[in-house]
């Protein structure tokens, strides 16, 4: 079997995870019903200013990047985590072992469909909120990579962490505060902008808000996308000494 062969058989198996389980299939929508809830901002904005005089419109970026570039980091890593530890409880990745392709394939495989995935589910997503303007969202597209180098971690992670959904999911309990709450304290916390720097979220999240800003995120892309190069290939190998 090539390695060409091999993607494709992946992709076939993919398409049938999904469709066999509507808890898949409602994870990956997540990105565009967390778009769909920003819709409801400019009201509460309206309603907040009217009844108790605070003006929400400077925290709009902050809820943009919030639900929008840094939750389907979770979500669809999520997607990504459990689909691979569904292919281990049916021992689909048993079988791979003996067939002729690298034992890195199948996670290479998957963290680059995640990536290029959640970058483009992210990037819809922001188009759909109706609260970022065409400038913002075109500088936005290389921090939505970083978004799914993100969510390729996570979902790496999961399997090298957990032995099967269930202990997946509640790993993700465990987890989620740490890649969807904490990179929102930067935002109000500039001088212990270093304490946040281990979290993979943290990077595409501060790289939304400097572009929101109009200032230069491409330090934070850059490095966002080095850190999560480097978890993603330290996983990729647990997972192939697995």
């Amino acid at each position: 079997m090539s390695l060409v062969q091999a993607i494709g058989a992946f992709g076939r198996n993919d398409v049938k995870s999904v469709r066999r389980d509507s808890i898949l299939i409602a994870v990956s929508l997540g990105p565009i019903l967390y778009a769909m809830a920003m819709w409801f901002v400019p009201p509460l904005t309206e309603f907040l200013q009217r009844r108790y005089a605070f003006d929400l419109v400077p925290y709009h970026m902050l809820l943009v990047g919030a639900f929008v570039v840094v939750a389907p980091v979770a979500v669809l890593g999520a997607l990504c985590g459990l689909i691979m530890l569904d292919d281990k409880d049916q021992r689909t990745l048993s079988a791979l072992q003996v067939v002729p392709v690298p034992r890195s394939a199948y996670p290479l495989y998957r963290a680059a469909t995640t990536t290029v995935v959640t970058a483009l589910s992210v990037t819809v997503a922001l188009a759909l909120t109706r609260l970022v303007p065409a400038d913002l969202l075109l500088a936005s597209i290389p921090i939505t990579f970083v978004s799914g180098m993100s969510a390729a971690a996570l979902g790496l992670l999961m399997p090298v962490l957990a032995n099967n959904k269930v202990e997946g999911l509640a790993l993700l309990r465990g987890i989620g505060v740490l890649l969807i709450g904490l990179p929102i304290a930067p935002y109000f916390l500039d001088s212990l902008q270093w304490c946040f720097w281990p979290l993979p979220t943290y990077w595409p999240a501060k790289a939304f808000w400097l572009a929101s800003a109009g200032a230069s995120a491409w330090p934070y892309v850059l490095g966002g996308v080095v850190y999560n190069a480097l978890i993603i290939g330290y996983l990729i190998r647990r997972l192939d000494a697995r």
